[in-house]
């Protein structure tokens, strides 16, 4: 909208328009120009892992082997000394805070970093990570899961049972059960390696062989599905179930997703540095699956940089700029159930970001490029 203007009470949004109307309609009301800028909605990181954020830096370059990525992120966290996730968590938070991230869907794995959330930091949608590959463990890692407790700007938004590769089908459908139950959000990754798919195809490859042989641990059973389907066999493909990467899937599943109501969360930067492939961005939109972005990991993107993960969703899946800001901002809030997030409207919170554009050039041209240089915060 040129010339918009947005009133704002409360710390809420209470009117949009242009903004010669909107001073006409309250002539006293406070005014800021903040002429040369593009407001838009705070961003909303819709998968994460804020805890790994003090653990190192990613070795630079693509094509990473990821049955070996994941290694070292078992031994990084393995050697960690005892606050490192509690720093990770208050650091990562201020972070994304400072790159413009109003929400984030923060992946727990360590329970006492749930109470290390800034106050200063972004509003937090928690998922406490089940691990839980044999029938045995589900009842403990489920405890465990729903036993956290988190500070700040933070709710428990749901549980994150990790992938079909480290969570029996008993603890899917545990994990299941309780979401149901509380009312909350199932989160899992999904599809994200050719190795995953190897896995739960027949039980081989480097997952059983090499993943496993390392942590010197049995393998789970193999679903002997692709993971998608055997997910809707166990009747959690279903609206509140939100799929991480999505990355190794047919037409028909994207198809699939539409129907059961399920969403997924793309991380373009994550799938590119850890070599994995490329999710069909494109088709979830012309499906009508709500999508939203997330960074991932610092381990796995390098940054906590959602701004990077718009311009890769226009590069790699052929977006427009404004589809990969509607997935950053209103998509991921409504996947979250933080539909006051994310956008302009009136009742929504007043989260909003300046970018300064140039003097007589395109806006999609300039925004998401000089926004990922920086942006600031408004009131």
């Amino acid at each position: 909208m040129e010339g918009g203007a947005l009133l704002v009470s409360g710390g809420r949004v209470r009117a949009v328009g242009r903004a010669c109307d909107l001073r006409q309609e309250w002539p006293e009301a406070e005014r800021e120009d903040l002429g040369g800028c593009a407001l838009v909605p705070g961003l909303v990181n819709a998968h994460t892992h804020l805890e790994l954020t003090c653990l190192g830096e990613i070795p630079s370059g693509e094509g990473s082997d990821f049955v070996g990525w994941i290694l070292d992120v078992v031994g990084r966290k393995r050697a960690a000394v005892p606050d490192a996730f509690c720093r990770g968590v208050r650091e990562g938070a201020l972070r994304c805070r400072e790159l413009g991230q109003a929400v984030v869907a923060d992946v727990l794995s360590v329970p006492t970093a749930g109470l290390c959330y800034p106050e200063a930091g972004p509003r937090v949608a928690a998922f406490p990570e089940v691990i839980a590959p044999h029938a045995s463990q589900t009842g403990p890692a489920l405890e465990r899961a729903l036993s956290v407790e988190v500070s700040g700007p933070a709710r428990v938004a749901g549980l994150s049972p990790h992938a079909p590769y480290t969570v029996g089908r008993e603890a899917y459908r545990a994990c299941g059960s309780a979401v149901a139950e509380l009312g909350r959000l199932l989160m899992t990754h999904l599809a994200e390696s050719a190795q995953e798919i190897a896995f739960c195809r027949d039980g081989t490859g480097e997952i059983p062989e090499r993943l496993y042989g390392a942590l010197g641990q049995e393998a789970p059973a193999a679903p002997d599905d692709h993971p998608l389907d055997w997910l809707d066999r166990l009747g959690l493909l279903r609206g509140g179930t939100i799929l991480i990467h999505a990355v190794h899937l047919r037409p028909e599943h994207v198809d699939l997703i539409a129907l059961r109501g399920s969403g997924v969360v793309l991380c373009p930067r994550s799938n590119r540095r850890l070599g994995v492939g490329r999710a069909a961005g494109r088709r979830f939109l012309a499906a009508g699956v709500a999508v939203g972005l997330g960074t991932d990991s610092r381990l796995s993107a390098g940054n906590l940089n959602l701004w990077e993960d718009l311009i890769a969703a226009v590069d790699e899946y052929g977006w427009s700029p404004e589809e990969a800001l509607r997935a950053a901002t209103l998509g991921g809030a409504t996947l979250l159930g933080a539909g006051d997030s994310g956008r302009f409207a009136p009742g929504a919170r007043a989260d909003i970001l300046a970018v300064s554009l140039s003097a007589g050039r395109g806006l999609w041209d300039q925004l998401l490029p000089a926004a990922a240089s920086g942006c600031r915060w408004v009131g």
